[in-house]
């Protein structure tokens, strides 16, 4: 029996994946936990392992392609067996190939055993056209696919057994329908997945792309427009990329004789373009930005998936969350002094005992002391954890034009862990991110994150929030300052008061103020620095 392999889960958000290599070909004999191929998200590469034992009976989409997170890759079936009818069922979106066609034809049906054959395979089963009521034979899998998508079995072409219409067929005509809808000059240039999307939500890719090359577009694209729309606000685009005027239908609110679809609209039929094209641009209307133009000495970098998606999140986190940032100054003597006499002792377990471990179990002790900075604000109310989930943001190499990118694993459940099993966790954290060998789970369920700039010598930034966190600590680079140490009263002179040269730090916590108050802000920040002030 035939398996479909689909990508796994690759952590929050993510909606599609890349496929950077496959491991295997058609007709590879592969076990259970062999590599199937690599595939990458904006935030982490990853192997996808077989879950089954068989022979590679198909191969659905080529390297680089993007790929949706329900698709079916591959397929993959017991040894001796043959691509048959099961391939034309699974091919994730795309027609069923000549290929697999005759292969389905080639295998006998009528010697099986009746237990083993589908019903559709003895007696397929009719479906009613729903415009002249001529039968089609089209497989159960077919049918509901119609009909969620909307798709007239009669209108489209099988290319089963015997004429029969098989899953990859509707979703080939429900597809050509989504790029039929889409301006001509347009079609070639839109990835089928936001095609898809901006045909269920009424929008016009043209339109957002405000003279981008429309392969540039994602989802996140297609529902903020859907969302401004809705709400009866402009859509954002980059004012580097503005068109001289709106275009109707998406740069303004909805006609009150056409309401906006919403996200329960989401299954509008798609093989039905009367809507999308009406938000088709007039001739007048078509975005006049002109590509980039470089100068004497210029070079265009293209951005990496990395780097677009940095750039996203930190918009959106901008644009969701009022930022307040507070600064406390922390004297790291204790510190320095306690790393100092158990560092040998911590290497000696294999462990290097480094500055963020000590951080991370102030920020615990802060978290405790003010459980609204371990959060998530909703409309309904605050959700506070109650699992400390710590993010650590780690810098990646940079490369020869200065670009780099940044990621942040998350140590789990980081209030169960003491001093050393926090700089273990500190250690492989680091070590796999700048391997490349994080997995997804690995940057996921974040509640707190914590980002230590001052390793590359800053001494204060404000860090962004990683939504839907509440607060991010930035740690300054750890130096020596002339610091008052006072023998009265603090703000008194006397006689014994003194300077000494002092290792300090400077704190920068960046908060939501929608959750958490200067006070309880500062009371968060105080107890991280009683916490380091106390080794």
């Amino acid at each position: 029996m035939a398996t479909e392999i689909k990508l796994p889960d690759l952590g929050e958000g993510a909606l599609d994946a890349t496929i950077s290599r496959w491991r295997v070909q058609e007709g590879d004999q592969v076990s259970i936990g062999d590599i199937l191929l690599e595939v990458a998200t904006d935030k982490v590469d990853t192997e996808v392992p077989s879950p089954v034992a068989g022979k590679v009976l198909k191969i659905n989409f080529s390297e680089g392609a993007l790929v949706d997170m329900n698709a079916v890759i591959a397929v993959v079936g017991a040894v001796g067996d043959a691509a048959g009818e099961v391939v034309a069922e699974v091919v994730g979106g795309a027609p069923a190939t000549p290929a697999a066609v005759q292969a389905a034809e080639s295998k006998p049906t009528e010697s099986r055993p009746t237990e083993s054959a589908p019903a559709v395979a003895e007696t397929p089963a009719p479906a009613q056209s729903s415009e002249n009521g001529q039968g089609v034979k089209v497989s159960p899998v077919a049918k509901r696919v119609a009909a969620d998508k909307g798709v007239a079995l009669d209108a489209v072409a099988g290319t089963g057994p015997g004429g029969r219409i098989t899953k990859g067929d509707v979703l080939a005509s429900a597809d050509k329908a989504v790029m039929e809808a889409l301006p001509g000059a347009y079609a070639e240039a839109a990835s089928l997945p936001v095609a898809r999307l901006a045909a269920e939500y009424n929008i016009d890719l043209a339109a957002i792309a405000a003279g981008r090359p429309l392969s540039t577009l994602t989802r996140y694209d297609v529902l903020s427009a859907a969302a401004s729309r809705d709400a009866g606000k402009a859509v954002a685009v980059d004012a580097r990329f503005v068109p001289p005027r709106a275009v109707p239908g998406v740069g303004e609110a909805a006609p009150a004789t056409q309401p906006a679809a919403k996200p329960a609209d989401a299954k509008a039929p798609a093989a039905q373009p009367a809507a999308p094209a009406e938000a088709k641009p007039q001739p007048a209307a078509k975005p006049a930005a002109t590509p980039v133009q470089l100068g004497a000495g210029e070079e265009l970098i293209k951005h990496t998936r990395m780097r677009t998606a940095i750039a996203r999140t930190t918009t959106a986190s901008l644009f969701t969350a009022p930022h307040v940032t507070t600064m406390w100054d922390v004297n790291m003597s204790a510190v320095m002094a306690h790393r100092k006499a158990h560092k040998d002792a911590f290497a000696a377990q294999g462990v290097n005992l480094t500055i963020t471990a000590y951080f991370v179990e102030a920020v615990l002790a802060g978290l405790r002391a003010v459980p609204a900075a371990n959060a998530t604000y909703t409309d309904e109310g605050v959700i506070i954890k109650r699992a400390y989930n710590i993010g650590m943001a780690v810098a990646l190499p940079v490369d020869q034009h200065g670009l780099g990118g940044l990621i942040v694993p998350v140590i789990k459940n980081a209030g169960e862990l003491n001093l050393l099993g926090l700089a273990r966790a500190v250690n492989e954290m680091a070590d796999k991110a700048r391997k490349n060998q994080l997995k997804a789970d690995d940057l996921t369920d974040g509640t707190f994150t914590i980002s230590n700039y001052g390793t590359s010598g800053s001494r204060f930034q404000t860090p962004i929030i990683v939504q839907p966190q509440v607060g991010i600590l930035g740690v300054g680079a750890i130096e020596k300052r002339a610091v008052v140490v006072s023998q009265g009263h603090p703000l008194e002179a006397n006689t014994g008061d003194y300077l000494a040269f002092l290792p300090m730090t400077t704190l920068g916590f960046s908060y939501d103020h929608r959750v958490l108050d200067g006070a309880t802000a500062d009371a968060f920040c105080g107890a991280v620095k009683k916490t380091l002030e106390s080794y």
